[in-house]
């Protein structure tokens, strides 16, 4: 069976809303697309905001043990030879995809919220660029 492409899964995405009929939010957008390419079933996803919702990224996966044990992969592989920031490091807790320093936001400043925003979005955003890559190679 050959893979979709890219274009095609993409158009699909696009169509998702949430209950309240809001699309994926654009800076989480392709990471959604990459996970279900690669075979990680995604349920809700954000980029995080600080305005509302909660000042992180995060993706939420399907509740099936082979799919977390292939995110768990993907994220060992991302990790294996990449210095990053402990606060900024990629988890997945339950089934629910965001960065280890994230549960702590409610203790942050708001000048802290924002800049720990940008850096959890900036490993978000470099975790699909790695996705992407194997996309590639596929």
């Amino acid at each position: 069976m050959m893979m979709a492409t890219w274009d095609v899964i993409a158009e699909r995405f696009l169509h998702v809303t949430d209950k309240l009929g809001k699309k994926i939010d654009d800076g989480i957008f392709d990471t959604v697309v990459a996970l279900n390419m690669l075979g990680v079933g995604t349920l809700q996803s954000c980029e995080g905001h600080i305005e509302w919702g909660v000042p992180y990224p995060w993706v939420s996966i399907q509740n099936d043990l082979e799919q977390k044990f292939l995110l768990h992969q993907y994220l060992a592989r991302f990790y294996k030879d990449r210095s990053a920031d402990f606060d900024c490091v990629l988890i997945f807790h339950g089934y629910r995809m965001h960065s280890r320093g994230a549960a702590f936001s409610d203790l942050f400043s708001e000048a802290e919220r924002q800049q720990k925003l940008k850096a959890y979005q900036a490993e978000m955003s470099d975790f699909t660029t790695f996705l992407k890559a194997i996309l590639d190679r596929s």
